[in-house]
């Protein structure tokens, strides 16, 4: 009975361990082959990491190869989440020093990934400290931050780029897929400790760094715009402003300045106006200043001559159902008083013998209602209504700058049309695109468009606005040792209801120099400057600061009788 009770229980043991081990065999071999490359795939999950590496951001250079955006060397915080123990006291510790919400980074550590960020560009400091812990699973990464080293200098211009080394604003993200580069990633792998073993690299892909972008923008041209547009902004109280320094010969952009402005490095407490570039992506109406354009109009078709005589009817005429009045009085002008004097009068009789087609051609022509084409993100076209869709007014108000949107870049293009012996170019803004040897890339060549008008009607028109500084209504942008042609612009701004302001104005002013053999074209738009608001009073003085020490600084000398006075 015993030995019968015996076997059988021997016989049950032993079919219980073969079916587990059966059992086992058989999980075993789905471990083996079914789960082979998932279970192969975890266990290098747990002896080796992705590292990512970030590539070094471009850096952007003014023409003289001065850097205006370069990146510095910091650390950024990760973790590797699925090996961090003690998850709430470690991001206790880590809250302190990365001054993170607990919370916050407890979540980030509990994420199932090998690789996560903790916080991105610390300083040298926090850096040390996270060493200074010694926790395996926490560990350092370079990356490169951007830096400004001129902080608010061309800000709109220059734009800034976001922490994810990705281009936000202005050049920076114009040009983003030539400074990004292209990022790599390290694979490495760790000991039990989770320590990195540097002889353990099973994918090494070096970070490719971006390209060097050089701007045609001149450091020292800056600068001296800036001061320049800064004191006629504040002196004046105004809402806005903005001015272009250009080269006359080839339309390379020497500076770009506007108000308000903002630091790039501080970039996220900037306001949305500040960050504005005025000078491509705001419209206003130009006022007087565009008389440079139905001058060159009136002058290329012989429809006048500059020795013609205009009544101005004595500052005030009834015409096209409204009343056109002048700034003040003026009796028999002939048209290069007309133009130095800035009689609207006198604008609008010369316009209407030259006709409203041939008008609108002229303004087409000189490029407005298009894009410049310049490189800087967000210009717009402005707005030229075509003559089939002009008023009865339209004639007495279009020439003389009312009617007609548009951006100061295209003034200043317009003013470079006659200072170029009437050949209209392609606004530049970059020279060239380089790599870190210096090598060029990519070269952006000087682009003429067409000729506007003849070199005889250009140098006619250049003479106008030399009178207007010399005799006429610029007087304060005279330079003392040099010559220049120029234009005052006093617009009144629509308000709401459609009708033209009585308190809110822009005052603006164009022009060039030396008059002999231009190299600078110069804009100035002021909006809103109170309580004076005249061109002549508000921007004319800037352009004569700017000019001046421009061309001394491009060594360019004073007039051989000027210099004896």
């Amino acid at each position: 009975m015993y030995t019968k009770d015996y076997k059988t229980r021997l016989v049950n043991i032993s079919v219980i361990f073969t079916v587990i081990l059966l059992l086992l065999s058989l999980r075993l071999l789905y471990l083996q082959v079914v789960w082979h490359n998932k279970m192969l795939k975890r266990a290098k999950g747990q002896h080796y990491v992705t590292i990512p590496q970030p590539a070094k951001r471009g850096t952007i250079l003014d023409r003289n190869l001065k850097p205006l955006a370069i990146n510095l060397k910091v650390s950024s915080v990760f973790a590797v989440a699925q090996d961090v123990k003690n998850k709430k006291e470690i991001a206790r510790k880590l809250s302190g020093i990365l001054n993170k919400d607990t919370e916050f980074l407890y979540k980030r550590l509990s994420r199932d990934k090998q690789f996560v960020w903790l916080k991105r560009m610390v300083s040298p400091s926090v850096a040390g400290k996270i060493k200074a812990l010694n926790i395996d699973a926490i560990g350092l990464v370079d990356e490169s931050k951007r830096f400004y080293p001129e902080k608010s200098l061309a800000c709109q211009l220059i734009g800034f780029a976001g922490i994810d080394n990705t281009g936000l604003e202005g050049v920076e993200i114009f040009y983003d897929r030539y400074l990004k580069g292209t990022p790599g990633e390290k694979r490495i792998g760790r000991d039990a400790k989770g320590r990195y073993i540097s002889s353990l690299i099973q994918k090494n892909i070096p970070p490719i760094d971006g390209y060097d972008v050089v701007l045609t923008i001149d450091e020292v041209i800056q600068y001296i715009t800036e001061e320049a547009l800064d004191k006629a902004y504040k002196k004046y109280h105004a809402k806005e402003a903005t001015a272009i320094v250009m080269d006359a010969k080839n339309y390379d952009i020497l500076a770009i300045a506007n108000r308000p402005n903002y630091d790039l490095n501080n970039f996220l407490k900037s306001s949305p106006a500040a960050r504005k570039n005025i000078s491509v992506c705001t419209l206003f109406e130009p006022g007087s200043v565009f008389k440079i354009v139905t001058a060159s109009g009136c002058l290329e078709d012989k429809a006048v001559s500059l020795n013609d005589v205009f009544y101005c009817e004595n500052g005030s005429w009834p015409v096209r159902g409204r009343v056109l009045h002048d700034h003040r009085p003026h009796g028999n002008l002939t048209f290069r008083e007309v133009i130095e004097q800035s009689s609207n009068i006198g604008t609008v009789k010369a316009a209407m013998i030259l006709g409203d087609k041939k008008l609108y051609k002229y303004i087409k022509l000189f490029g407005f209602g298009e894009k410049t084409g310049i490189d800087i993100p967000g210009e717009i076209s402005g707005m030229v209504i075509p003559p089939n869709k002009w008023s009865k007014s339209s004639i007495t108000t279009i020439p003389m700058g009312h009617g007609v949107a548009s951006s100061p870049i295209q003034l200043a293009c317009a003013a470079a049309v006659v200072a170029n012996k009437g050949v209209l170019m392609k606004p530049r803004i970059i020279n060239k695109i380089v790599d870190l040897s210096g090598k060029s890339i990519v070269e952006f060549k000087t682009e003429t468009k067409r000729r506007v008008v003849s070199e005889d009607t250009a140098l006619k028109v250049a003479g106008l606005m030399e009178g207007v500084i010399l005799r006429g209504t610029g007087t304060l942008a005279k330079i003392s040792g040099y010559s220049a042609g120029g234009k005052t612009g006093t617009a009144a701004k629509i308000e709401p209801s459609g009708a033209y302001s009585k308190s809110r104005y822009t005052a603006s002013f164009v022009g060039f120099a030396p008059i002999e053999d231009p190299a600078i074209v110069v804009c100035i738009m002021v909006d809103e400057p109170h309580p004076v608001y005249f061109g002549g009073v508000v921007a004319a003085p800037a352009f004569k600061e700017i000019v001046n020490a421009t061309l001394r600084y491009l060594q360019i000398p004073p007039r051989p009788q000027e210099q004896k006075k």
